[in-house]
C-alpha cells in the first residue's frame, strides 16, 4: 500500500496506506508555475554551494503548497507509520505537469518553522515510481551481489573509483557480499560477464555523466554514461543501448554520475569539474525528456538510483557505503537511500555534506523492497582471494593492501586483454623495483576467480613449479592425481615438468568446466632474481633456470588450453625467441592524480592532525617520490605521517632524498631510504646500460613530456643506443601519447633522471636540432591545425627557440605561451619574447596570436610599455598585413587595444573600438566573446555614473549570455560585477547573499583559488563594515 502522492495527467491525491488525505487536488497552470519556480530555486540553491538556508527555503516552500489550506501534509505526515515512504506515482508516460510535480525535490521538504524531515528521528525516504506497481520476482536465497564497473575514458577527470569499490566492500564485508568487478570500463563487457554470472541484483557504475548530450549538430538532447571503448576512449552510452546489454537485468542499477537524475531538457545545473562526475557542459534541451534514471526505469530495470546535480567524488563514495551497509541487512531500497541520505546530511565534512540531497530514487511498477532474500553465498571466490595469497607466501615484500592500490587501471586493463584473448601464453609486467608489479599481479588474479592460480615467487626449480601448481589445482580430482602420478618422475628427471604441464594444461586444465574443474593461473613472481644482465642485450636466465623456464613458457600455448601464465620482472629478458610469447606490460610511475589518490589513503592512516601540520612536507615527500608507490609509502606513510617519526627526522629523511636526486649521495641519515635506494639500483643500471645508452638516455631529458618513439629513435641515431635496452631496463617509461593516445610515448623515469648530469646548454642546442622536426611531424604539424594541448606546444616551442627553427617557432609559441600563464607572467612573457625576436631575426611574420598572447602576458607582468608597442604592432598588422585577417582575430585586437587605452584613461577612443569589435565578434557568430565586450562597455558606463545602464546590460545582456552557454566562471564575474554596483547603492544584504551563494560555491567548485580568496575578502569586508569584526577577523586569519 503506498503512501505519498498519486500523479495523474491532471491531478493528485495525498494518501496513506492508499487512503486518500483530503480531496483530490487539481494540477493548474498556476500549480505547474510554482512547481517550475521551486525547481528553478533548487538549481539557484545548487549553483549558491547547497546552503542550508536556501535549501530550506526551497524545502518549506514546496511543503507549503502540498499541505495547502487543509493542511494535507501535515497530516499525511501525522498519520504514516514509521519508517515513511513517500512514494511519488505516476503514469508510465506523464504529462508535462505529472512530470514537474515528479521532479520537486520532496528530500528537501521541510515545515515551515522546523527542519529538514530528512533529519528528523522518523526516516523519511523519497521514491519516485513510473507506472502501476506490480508483483516483483520474488527473491532468492542468496546474500548481497554487486557488479561493479568504474568507466574514466581518456581524457576526463580520473575519479577515484579504488576508493568506492573498497567502501562498498568494506560497508558489507566479504563474508556477507559477492562483489564482481568488471575492469574493462565498457558496457558490452559487462554485459557479457553478467550473462557469464547468471546476473546480479545490484550493478553499480562509477563514471561521468552527460545529462544532455548531443550526437551531433541538431541532434536530440540525450543523458549518456561516458564509457569506455575497447581503446579507452569515450563511448557515450544511453539508457537503452546500456539496458540492451544488460542480461538479466538487475533489480537495481545504481548510476553514480554527475545529472544521472537530472532531465535532458533541465538547464542551469553546473557541470562537473575535477573531483566532480560530470563530463563537459552541453546545450540544454528544449521539451520534457527523460533523464538517465528514468530512461533505465523506462527501458525496463526495476529500480534507480541517480544524481540530480554534480556531485563530488567523496561523497558519492560515502554514499555508496552507507547504502550497501543498510541493503546487506536486507533493509529496503528507500529506506536504505533515505537512510545513506541522512548520514552524508550529518557528515561533518562540508564539501560532502552538501551533496546529501542529490540523490534520487526511481522506481518502475516491480521496483522497491529489499534486494536481499538469504544468506547463500554464490559460487564465486571472494573478490581478494590472491591478494590473502601473496601476503602468505611474500612475506619478505607484501604486495599493496587492497585500501592502497591506486592507480594501475591502464597496465590492469592491458593485462587482461591479453589473458583474455587468444593470442598470447600470458603477460609479463615489467618496470622498476616497488612500482607495484607483484601487487597489479595478485590484482589480476583476483579478477580471474575462474582460475586456479598457483605462486612461484623465491624458489624456481622444477620441484618447486611444480609444488605451486599441486597446491592450485589440489580441488580438482583429474588434476591433482596427474600431478601425484608424475610428480616422482619430475624429482628425478626436471626435463619431464615440460611434458607434465602440457598434459596438464591440455587436459584437467584446458577449460572451466564447473567450480573445480578450471583453468590454471600460473603467477612466476620477481623474475629478476634468476636473471642475469647482458651488456651486448636484453637479461638472459641464468644458466641454471633457463632451461626450467623454457620449459615453462613452452607449456602454456593458448590453441590448446585457456590455461596462461603472469611473470612479473623488473627487466625484460631473451630466452631463444619464447619470450614472445608473453605480452609485454610495462608499468609507468603514478600519475599525479594517483598519487594524490595515495596520499588521501596514508592520511586516513595518520595520527590526527599530521595532515594538516605536516601538509608542506607530505607534498615534497610525493614530489621526491616520483610517482614510485613503494617510495611514497616509504617516505609519505611511514615517515612524514608517523607518530614514531618526530618532524626534524622526517624532513632530514625528504631533504637528502632531493639531494640524491640532483646526483647525490645515498642518503646516509635514514638507513630504510638508503637501503630502498640501493635496492633499486638505479646507478648500478645506468653502469649496465653502457655509455651509448647512457648518453641517449640523457639526451632524453631533453623532453619534459613523453615524446613518441620514433623521436626517440632519431636521437638514437645521433647519439647512439637504443630505445629497446632502455625500456627493458626500466630506465625509460612508457605512456600514452598525448597527441596519439593509441601509440606509445616514451620518457626518462624520473628516479634515474635525478642520477644524470644536467644538459649542457650546446648540447640541449644540438639535441633539439636533430628532435624539433620529427617530433613537430609527430605531433601534427602545421597543416590542417591539429587538436594539439598547449602543453605540447610549450615542448615543441622550446625545442624550437634552441634550434633556431622560426617556422615551428611560429606555429606553436601563442599556445606555449598561454600554457606558462598558469605560473609566472613574466615567465610566460619572457618566452613570447625570445619567440618574436628569433622570428625577427628570420624576418619571419610574427603572428598576431603572439603578439596578443605576448601583451596579455606583459601587462599581468607590469611591463605596460612593452605591451603597448606589441598590440600596435598587431593593430597596424591586422590593417596593412598582405593576407586577410580573420575578423574574430581583428576583434580581439582591438579589444585588447581598448583594454590598454582604459588603463591609459583613453576612455572615449576605448568605447569606440569595443563597439567596432562588439560588431565583428557578432557579424562572426561569436556569442561568448560579445558577451565579454558588452561587459567591458559596461564597465567605462560605470565609470561615467551611467550606472543603471551598467546595470541593465550586466542583468539582461551578459549575464544570460554567459549562462545560456554554460560559461560558469564568466556568469560568478558578471554576478559580481552586479553585486559591485549594487554594495554602491547600500544594498549590501543581496550583495552579501550574491558573494556567498552565487560568486564563492562556483569559485570553490572550479577551483580558482585567487578568485575565492578575493570574494571572501570581499565577503569579510562587508561583515567589518556591519560590525562583525569577529567574523571578518576570522575570515581574513
Amino acid at each position: 500500500m503506498a503512501t505519498g502522492l498519486i500523479v495523474d495527467a491532471t491531478g493528485f491525491e495525498l494518501v496513506v496506506d492508499d487512503q486518500r488525505v483530503g480531496p483530490r487536488r487539481m494540477l493548474r497552470g498556476s500549480d505547474v508555475g510554482l512547481l517550475t519556480s521551486v525547481a528553478g530555486q533548487y538549481v539557484d540553491a545548487l549553483r549558491g554551494g547547497s546552503r542550508d538556508q536556501a535549501l530550506l527555503a526551497v524545502g518549506r516552500e514546496l511543503y507549503r503548497w502540498l499541505d495547502g489550506d487543509l493542511g494535507q501534509l501535515t497530516r499525511l505526515l501525522d498519520e504514516a507509520p514509521a519508517p515513511l515512504v513517500f512514494e511519488v506515482r505516476a503514469p508510465a508516460r506523464p504529462s508535462a505537469a505529472a512530470w514537474a510535480l515528479l521532479r520537486a525535490p520532496y528530500e528537501l521538504l521541510a515545515a515551515a518553522e522546523g527542519g529538514f524531515l530528512a533529519e528528523e528521528p522518523k526516516l523519511f525516504a523519497v521514491a519516485r515510481r513510473l507506472g502501476h506497481p506490480s508483483p516483483a520476482q520474488a527473491l532468492d536465497g542468496y546474500r548481497l551481489g554487486v557488479a561493479f564497473m568504474a568507466s574514466a575514458p581518456r581524457g576526463q577527470h580520473e575519479l577515484d573509483f579504488e576508493a568506492e569499490e573498497m567502501a562498498i566492500l568494506h560497508a558489507v564485508g566479504e563474508t556477507s557480499l559477492d562483489l564482481v568487478v568488471e575492469d574493462s570500463g565498457n558496457p558490452e563487457h559487462l554485459g557479457l560477464r553478467l550473462s557469464e554470472l547468471g546476473g546480479m541484483p545490484v550493478v553499480h557504475l562509477s563514471c561521468h555523466g552527460l545529462h544532455n548530450w548531443r550526437p551531433g549538430p541538431g541532434g536530440p538532447a540525450t543523458p549518456v554514461l561516458l564509457m569506455e571503448d575497447d581503446l579507452g576512449d569515450w563511448c557515450p552510452t544511453s539508457a537503452d543501448a546500456l539496458v540492451g546489454l544488460l542480461t538479466p537485468r538487475p533489480r537495481l542499477a545504481f548510476v553514480s554520475a554527475c545529472l544521472t537524475a537530472t532531465g535532458a531538457d533541465v538547464a542551469g545545473h553546473i557541470p562537473g569539474s575535477a573531483g566532480h562526475r560530470g563530463g563537459p557542459a552541453a546545450e540544454p534541451g528544449a521539451s520534457v525528456a527523460h533523464s538517465m534514471a528514468t530512461g533505465l526505469i523506462a527501458a525496463g530495470i526495476p529500480a534507480v538510483i541517480g544524481w540530480d546535480g554534480s556531485v563530488s567524488d567523496r561523497a558519492a563514495t560515502r554514499f555508496a557505503e552507507h547504502l550497501y551497509r543498510q541493503l546487506g541487512r536486507r533493509v529496503g531500497v528507500a529506506e536504505a537511500v533515505a537512510d545513506a541520505r541522512r548520514h552524508l546530511l550529518g557528515c561533518s565534512d562540508e564539501r560532502q555534506r552538501a551533496d546529501w540531497h542529490l540523490a534520487r530514487l526511481w522506481l518502475g511498477p516491480t521496483g522497491g523492497g529489499p534486494l536481499v532474500g538469504g544468506t547463500l553465498k554464490r559460487r564465486m571466490v571472494p573478490p581478494h582471494h590472491v591478494t590473502k595469497t601473496f601476503l602468505d607466501r611474500k612475506h619478505q615484500l607484501p604486495v599493496a593492501a587492497a585500501e592502497m592500490f591506486v592507480g594501475r587501471r591502464p597496465e590492469l586493463q592491458q593485462a587482461l586483454r591479453a589473458l583474455r584473448g587468444g593470442q598470447k601464453a600470458g603477460v609479463l609486467l615489467h618496470g622498476q623495483g616497488r612500482l607495484g608489479k607483484s601487487s597489479l599481479a595478485a590484482r589480476i588474479a583476483d579478477r580471474h576467480p575462474n582460475r586456479a592460480v598457483a605462486v612461484v615467487f623465491g624458489d624456481y626449480s622444477p620441484a618447486a613449479i611444480l609444488d605451486a601448481v599441486a597446491y592450485a589445482v589440489a580441488a580438482n580430482p583429474a588434476a591433482r592425481a596427474l600431478v601425484e602420478e608424475r610428480r616422482a618422475e619430475v624429482r628425478q628427471q626436471p626435463d619431464r615438468l615440460k611434458p607434465l604441464l602440457i598434459d596438464l594444461l591440455a587436459g584437467p586444465c584446458a577449460q572451466e568446466l564447473d567450480d573445480v574443474r578450471k583453468p590454471l593461473l600460473l603467477i612466476i613472481d620477481d623474475l629478476e632474481q634468476i636473471l642475469t644482465a647482458d651488456p651486448d642485450g636484453p637479461h638472459r636466465l641464468d644458466p641454471e633456470h633457463a632451461a626450467v623456464f623454457a620449459d615453462v613458457l613452452s607449456a602454456f600455448d593458448p590453441a590448446t588450453t585457456d590455461s596462461r601464465l603472469l611473470v612479473t620482472s623488473r627487466y625484460t629478458f631473451s630466452l631463444q625467441g619464447l619470450q614472445t610469447r608473453l605480452e609485454p606490460v610495462q608499468l609507468r610511475p603514478l600519475s599525479p592524480a594517483a598519487q594524490l589518490k595515495l596520499q588521501r589513503r596514508q592520511q586516513d592512516l595518520a595520527p590526527t592532525g599530521y595532515p594538516t601540520q605536516r601538509a608542506d612536507l607530505a607534498q615534497r615527500a610525493m614530489d621526491v617520490s616520483c610517482g614510485n608507490p613503494g617510495l611514497q609509502d616509504l617516505i609519505g606513510l611511514r615517515l612524514v605521517y608517523s607518530s614514531q617519526v618526530d618532524q626534524a627526522r622526517a624532513e632530514a629523511a625528504v631533504a637528502d632524498m632531493e639531494t640524491y636526486l640532483q646526483q647525490g649521495d645515498l642518503p646516509a641519515g635514514n638507513p630504510d631510504v638508503g637501503e630502498f635506494l640501493e635496492n633499486l639500483a638505479l646507478d648500478t643500471l645506468l653502469d649496465q646500460a653502457g655509455p651509448a645508452h647512457r648518453d641517449l638516455l640523457r639526451a632524453c631529458t631533453l623532453f619534459t613530456v613523453p615524446v613518441p618513439r620514433p623521436v626517440v629513435d632519431a636521437l638514437a641515431a645521433a647519439v647512439g643506443g637504443s630505445a629497446s635496452r632502455l625500456l627493458g631496463l626500466g630506465l625509460l617509461d612508457t605512456f600514452p601519447d598525448q597527441h596519439r593516445p593509441a601509440a606509445p610515448a616514451l620518457a626518462v623515469n624520473a628516479l634515474a633522471a635525478g642520477r644524470l648530469a644536467p644538459l649542457t646548454p650546446d648540447e640541449r642546442a644540438a639535441l633539439a636540432t636533430v628532435a624539433a622536426q620529427p617530433l613537430y611531424a609527430q605531433w601534427g604539424g602545421a597543416t590542417p591545425r591539429p587538436a594539439r594541448g598547449s602543453d605540447l606546444d610549450l615542448q615543441l616551442t622550446r625545442l624550437a627557440l634552441a634550434a633556431d627553427h622560426p617556422a615551428i617557432t611560429a606555429d606553436c609559441a601563442a599556445a606555449a605561451v598561454t600554457a606558462l600563464r598558469q605560473g609566472p607572467a613574466s615567465t610566460a612573457a619572457e618566452l613570447g619574447h625570445q619567440a618574436i625576436t628569433l622570428l625577427d631575426r628570420h624576418h619571419h611574420e610574427v603572428p598576431v596570436t603572439l603578439l596578443r598572447t605576448v601583451a596579455d602576458a606583459a601587462v599581468t607582468g607590469g611591463d605596460g610599455d612593452h605591451a603597448d608597442t606589441l598590440l600596435l604592432r598587431a593593430v597596424q598588422q591586422t590593417e596593412t598585413g598582405d593576407r586577410q585577417t580573420n575578423p574574430s582575430v581583428h576583434a580581439a585586437v582591438l579589444y585588447d587595444h581598448a583594454n590598454r587605452l582604459i588603463t591609459r584613461g583613453e576612455v572615449d577612443q576605448a568605447e569606440a573600438l569595443l563597439h567596432q569589435a562588439r560588431q565583428m565578434f557578432t557579424d562572426a557568430g561569436d556569442t561568448l566573446s560579445v558577451a565579454v565586450t558588452w561587459g567591458k562597455i559596461a564597465d567605462i558606463l560605470e565609470q561615467r555614473g551611467e550606472v543603471d545602464e551598467a546595470l541593465r546590460i550586466r542583468r539582461e545582456v551578459t549575464l544570460p549570455a554567459f549562462e545560456r552557454i554554460g560559461d560558469a566562471r564568466e556568469a560568478a564575474i558578471a554576478w559580481g560585477k552586479i553585486a559591485d554596483i549594487l554594495e554602491q547603492r547600500g544594498e549590501v544584504d543581496e550583495v552579501l547573499r550574491i558573494r556567498r551563494e552565487v560568486e564563492l560555491p562556483v569559485y570553490e567548485r572550479i577551483g580558482d583559488t585567487r578568485s575565492t580568496a578575493v570574494t571572501w575578502g570581499q565577503i569579510a569586508d562587508i561583515l567589518q563594515q556591519r560590525g562583525e569584526v569577529d567574523e571578518a577577523l576570522r575570515i581574513r586569519r
